[in-house]
Protein backbone atom coordinates (compact mmCIF):
# COMPACT_ATOMS: atom_id res chain seq x y z
CA UNK A 1 0.00 0.00 0.00
CA UNK A 2 2.54 2.55 0.71
CA UNK A 3 4.50 1.62 -2.81
CA UNK A 4 1.17 2.45 -4.21
CA UNK A 5 0.48 5.50 -2.26
CA UNK A 6 3.58 6.98 -3.19
CA UNK A 7 2.67 6.49 -6.97
CA UNK A 8 -0.79 8.40 -6.68
CA UNK A 9 1.27 11.19 -4.33
CA UNK A 10 3.53 11.42 -7.35
CA UNK A 11 1.40 11.85 -10.12
CA UNK A 12 -0.51 14.47 -8.29
CA UNK A 13 3.11 16.42 -7.57
CA UNK A 14 3.86 15.77 -11.56
CA UNK A 15 0.27 17.04 -12.48
CA UNK A 16 0.89 20.30 -9.76
CA UNK A 17 4.03 21.06 -10.75
CA UNK A 18 3.65 21.27 -14.65
CA UNK A 19 3.11 24.23 -17.20
CA UNK A 20 -0.09 24.92 -18.55
CA UNK A 21 -4.00 25.07 -18.14
CA UNK A 22 -5.66 23.09 -15.38
CA UNK A 23 -6.93 20.08 -18.22
CA UNK A 24 -3.29 19.67 -19.25
CA UNK A 25 -2.26 19.23 -15.76
CA UNK A 26 -4.94 16.74 -14.74
CA UNK A 27 -4.13 14.74 -18.08
CA UNK A 28 -0.14 14.57 -16.80
CA UNK A 29 -0.81 13.85 -13.98
CA UNK A 30 -3.31 11.05 -14.94
CA UNK A 31 -0.90 9.76 -17.24
CA UNK A 32 2.41 9.91 -14.69
CA UNK A 33 0.00 7.62 -12.66
CA UNK A 34 -1.33 5.15 -14.73
CA UNK A 35 2.35 4.74 -16.41
CA UNK A 36 3.20 4.21 -12.52
CA UNK A 37 0.62 1.36 -12.16
CA UNK A 38 1.28 -0.40 -15.11
CA UNK A 39 4.76 -0.80 -14.12
CA UNK A 40 4.33 -1.90 -10.63
CA UNK A 41 1.86 -4.34 -12.08
CA UNK A 42 4.44 -5.80 -14.60
CA UNK A 43 7.00 -6.08 -11.84
CA UNK A 44 4.49 -7.78 -9.84
CA UNK A 45 3.71 -10.13 -12.28
CA UNK A 46 7.54 -10.50 -13.21
CA UNK A 47 8.73 -11.06 -9.63
CA UNK A 48 5.52 -13.73 -9.12
CA UNK A 49 6.72 -15.34 -12.40
CA UNK A 50 10.06 -15.89 -11.56
CA UNK A 51 9.13 -17.36 -8.19
CA UNK A 52 6.54 -19.73 -8.88
CA UNK A 53 9.60 -20.73 -11.46
CA UNK A 54 11.58 -21.40 -8.32
CA UNK A 55 9.20 -23.48 -6.64
CA UNK A 56 8.93 -25.76 -10.09
CA UNK A 57 12.85 -25.72 -11.13
CA UNK A 58 14.26 -25.15 -7.56
CA UNK A 59 15.63 -28.20 -7.22
CA UNK A 60 17.17 -28.58 -10.73
CA UNK A 61 19.68 -26.03 -9.64
CA UNK A 62 20.66 -28.43 -6.92
CA UNK A 63 21.14 -30.97 -9.31
CA UNK A 64 23.43 -28.53 -11.38
CA UNK A 65 25.34 -27.54 -7.95
CA UNK A 66 25.60 -31.63 -7.14
CA UNK A 67 27.17 -32.14 -10.68
CA UNK A 68 29.43 -28.96 -10.60
CA UNK A 69 30.87 -30.69 -6.65
CA UNK A 70 31.20 -33.70 -8.28
CA UNK A 71 33.33 -32.59 -11.19
CA UNK A 72 35.57 -30.01 -9.84
CA UNK A 73 35.69 -30.90 -6.42
CA UNK A 74 34.11 -27.74 -4.71
CA UNK A 75 31.16 -25.61 -4.89
CA UNK A 76 31.18 -22.62 -7.35
CA UNK A 77 31.59 -19.19 -5.51
CA UNK A 78 28.61 -17.88 -7.90
CA UNK A 79 25.56 -19.79 -9.59
CA UNK A 80 26.63 -17.87 -12.92
CA UNK A 81 29.87 -20.65 -12.75
CA UNK A 82 27.08 -23.30 -13.08
CA UNK A 83 26.89 -22.45 -16.99
CA UNK A 84 23.64 -23.99 -17.68
CA UNK A 85 20.48 -21.51 -17.62
CA UNK A 86 19.28 -20.63 -13.99
CA UNK A 87 15.78 -20.32 -13.53
CA UNK A 88 14.01 -17.81 -11.63
CA UNK A 89 15.24 -15.21 -13.57
CA UNK A 90 13.98 -12.04 -14.18
CA UNK A 91 13.74 -8.70 -15.64
CA UNK A 92 15.56 -6.02 -12.86
CA UNK A 93 18.05 -8.89 -10.81
CA UNK A 94 19.18 -12.21 -12.59
CA UNK A 95 17.19 -14.31 -10.32
CA UNK A 96 15.03 -14.42 -7.38
CA UNK A 97 17.22 -17.50 -6.43
CA UNK A 98 19.48 -15.90 -4.15
CA UNK A 99 22.51 -18.33 -3.66
CA UNK A 100 25.02 -18.39 -0.73
CA UNK A 101 28.39 -20.88 -0.69
CA UNK A 102 29.02 -21.86 2.82
CA UNK A 103 32.64 -22.94 4.42
CA UNK A 104 31.15 -26.74 3.56
CA UNK A 105 28.52 -26.49 1.46
CA UNK A 106 25.80 -23.70 0.00
CA UNK A 107 22.47 -22.19 1.42
CA UNK A 108 19.72 -21.74 -1.68
CA UNK A 109 17.05 -19.70 -0.67
CA UNK A 110 13.93 -17.50 -2.48
CA UNK A 111 11.13 -15.42 -0.64
CA UNK A 112 7.74 -13.62 -1.12
CA UNK A 113 5.97 -11.29 1.50
CA UNK A 114 4.35 -14.96 3.10
CA UNK A 115 7.48 -17.50 2.32
CA UNK A 116 10.57 -18.64 2.26
CA UNK A 117 12.07 -21.64 0.82
CA UNK A 118 15.36 -22.66 1.84
CA UNK A 119 17.79 -25.98 0.71
CA UNK A 120 21.24 -26.87 1.38
CA UNK A 121 23.71 -29.46 0.02
CA UNK A 122 21.95 -32.41 1.99
CA UNK A 123 18.52 -31.10 2.27
CA UNK A 124 15.90 -30.05 -0.73
CA UNK A 125 14.20 -26.90 -1.06
CA UNK A 126 11.60 -26.74 2.79
CA UNK A 127 8.99 -23.51 3.35
CA UNK A 128 8.89 -21.61 5.98
CA UNK A 129 6.97 -18.73 7.37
Amino acid sequence: MLVLGAGVVGGVSVGIAAPGKVISKTLLGGCALVLFVATWFAGAHAFNHAFNECVHRGEDVRVLLTRHYQERGEYPIELDALEAPIPCGRITRPSVLVYEKTADGYELSFADWLVEHTATESEPFMAHK
